[in-house]
């Protein structure tokens, strides 16, 4: 169950209040200048907020309470009864041709729609002026359309088709249409307007003018509640049975069946001839149209009028105008209360469930995102430790060849230029296939990298061709240094190391220079590649969604969102 309009408004402002709040928050972080994911979201994230916020505010409202009757049976007095003044003038030719609301405000006032969609906003006094103008006007071609016929029947033996006909004609062309559509009355008194806009339709019986038809079913669509107003006096009516007929089709065809109450007006006549004869309409109404509204109130609209503006009370209660009051408070008011607070929180849940698949969409994505950007750098260093390996082992492995020394320096080149081309595949495929991680807006990069690297300029693949001369002399210093004995028992083997163990010992220093700088290069390398990299992912990532160093406090004012959403009833 519900408490009052105003509570149940309350709760839910806070509820957005809260949302927007971390919406504001997200905003901060997000470049709105440029489309983003993030930038997108928030957008549509605001759009539902906005879109239900609206709805909400409409609790706000007054109800849309819709009065509907024949003409002449005195629904302008039963609109004065109800608004406790006279505002309405009553015409003994119904009105046709336009639509009236009545709406509580603090400055009285009237506007005037017109067909061309232009508008008076014009003082009371004024607007009654101009509109009872228009309806001199409208009575004025009546009278003459009435004369034509009355001359046209003059010593004529006429059918009631064929005059019917004829007046169809005459009043498609003589009769006048005023360029007034609708008027809105704005008034400081009436109390039934703190709840109620209230909705005075022509009278349906008369020949409605086609656009004031399809805007009074406009209205009826909307409407809250429905009075049905019924002559007393004029129960079994072949008018008001047709016009039953009508708002059945309308409730058929926009498929809402609205609240009505059946309104008996002129009970005073109906009294003043018989008052036995009150019960007997009470008992033929309630046969004929009591499965067709939720109430039948009666009464006297002219006595009420009169009482309130006469300050008679003893008239006001004998109107009955307070069961009508009651009537439309229980079938009407406690009821649209209950509909409308339900209706919106059925929209509330509807923002509920949009944000949240906003939210998850997005969040599936940025967690994917976010777990290819945190995979980059491991990824590289896995790489290229890979690639380190690969090299030091080939280098290493350029150690034990057996190579002569005369051929050594052309076989070294050989391998090193293989090795160089061997890294710079490797480097291209690590860099395109990574950078194309890191790129996740799928936007082709104009300027990359040149992932080209070079070790056949080493000094250190320069080897001296004079460098086994020196190696004999170092034998010989060594063979020298021995004694007799020493030098009869290794001189065989001397001539053995000569071409072995100590050339390598000097190549090997060589290589190992080679290899430092053959590392230093990679290393290099790779770093421009990492730093190629990382400004790719952060570029793409600021693009996407936002700067990642804000993306933990981004993703918890999305659960903060999500949060106070599953916290709704």
């Amino acid at each position: 169950m519900y408490e009052s309009r105003q509570i149940e408004l309350s709760r839910m402002i806070n509820i957005i209040n809260s949302i927007e709040q971390l919406l504001d928050m997200l905003k901060l972080d997000v470049d709105f200048s440029q489309e983003s994911k993030s930038s997108n979201l928030l957008n549509s994230l605001q759009i539902e907020v906005e879109r239900t916020l609206d709805s909400i505010l409409e609790l706000k409202n007054p109800f849309l309470l819709f009065v509907i009757g024949s003409g002449n049976y005195g629904k302008s007095t039963l609109i004065n009864a109800l608004l406790n003044q006279n505002i309405v003038e009553t015409n003994d030719i119904p009105n046709t041709w336009k639509l009236d609301e009545f709406i509580m405000a603090d400055d009285e006032k009237i506007e005037i729609y017109y067909t061309d969609k232009e508008k008076d906003i014009i003082s009371i006094d004024k607007g009654k002026y101009i509109l009872n103008n228009e309806e001199y006007k409208f009575k004025q071609s009546k009278k003459y359309i009435s004369s034509i016929i009355k001359e046209y029947k003059k010593n004529k033996d006429i059918s009631t088709k064929e005059l019917k006909e004829y007046k169809i004609k005459l009043e498609e062309k003589y009769l006048y249409e005023s360029n007034i559509e609708k008027v809105k009355y704005y008034l400081k008194k009436g109390s039934i307007l703190n709840d109620f806009i209230i909705v005075d339709t022509p009278g349906l019986n008369q020949t409605l003018l086609k656009n004031t038809l399809n805007r009074m079913k406009t209205y009826y669509e909307k409407a809250d509640g429905v009075i049905w107003l019924i002559d007393a006096s004029n129960v079994v009516s072949s008018e008001t049975s047709k016009l039953i007929n009508e708002i059945n089709y309308i409730d058929e065809f926009y498929k809402t069946k609205k609240n009505k109450i059946a309104v008996v007006n002129k009970i005073d006549i109906i009294k003043k001839e018989n008052i036995a004869n009150l019960a007997k309409v009470r008992r033929r109404i309630t046969e004929i149209y009591g499965s067709e509204f939720e109430d039948i109130v009666y009464v006297s609209a002219k006595e009420a009028l009169n009482g309130f503006l006469n300050n008679d009370y003893e008239l006001v209660k004998k109107s009955n105008i307070e069961g009508l009051y009651n009537s439309i408070n229980e079938n009407f008011t406690k009821l649209c209360e209950h509909n409308q607070i339900a209706s919106k929180y059925r929209n509330l849940d509807m923002m509920k469930t949009n944000v949240m698949n906003l939210i998850y969409d997005y969040k599936r994505e940025l967690y994917n995102d976010m777990s290819i950007y945190n995979q980059i750098d491991f990824d590289i260093n896995k790489k290229s430790k890979k690639l380190y390996i690969f090299t030091n082992d080939y280098i290493d492995s350029i150690k034990n060849k057996n190579i002569c020394i005369d051929k050594f320096n052309c076989v070294l080149r050989d391998n090193v230029e293989n090795l160089q081309n061997q890294c710079n595949i490797e480097l291209k495929m690590l860099y395109d296939e990574i950078q194309k991680k890191a790129n996740l807006n799928k936007i082709n990069k104009k300027d990359k990298l040149d992932t080209k690297i070079y070790f056949t300029k080493s000094k250190n693949l320069v080897i001296n061709y004079h460098m086994s001369s020196s190696i004999h002399r170092e034998i010989k210093t060594r063979y020298l240094s021995k004694n007799i004995f020493d030098k009869f028992i290794t001189k065989k083997n001397c001539k053995i190391q000569t071409n072995d163990i100590i050339f390598k010992e000097q190549i090997y220093k060589k290589i190992n220079n080679l290899k430092y700088e053959i590392n230093q290069a990679l290393s290099d390398k790779i770093e421009s590649i990492k730093i190629d990299i990382n400004q790719t992912k952060n570029n793409a990532f600021e693009k996407k969604y936002i700067h990642y160093s804000n993306i933990k406090k981004h993703i918890q004012y999305l659960n903060d969102i999500e949060k106070i959403l599953n916290d709704l009833r």
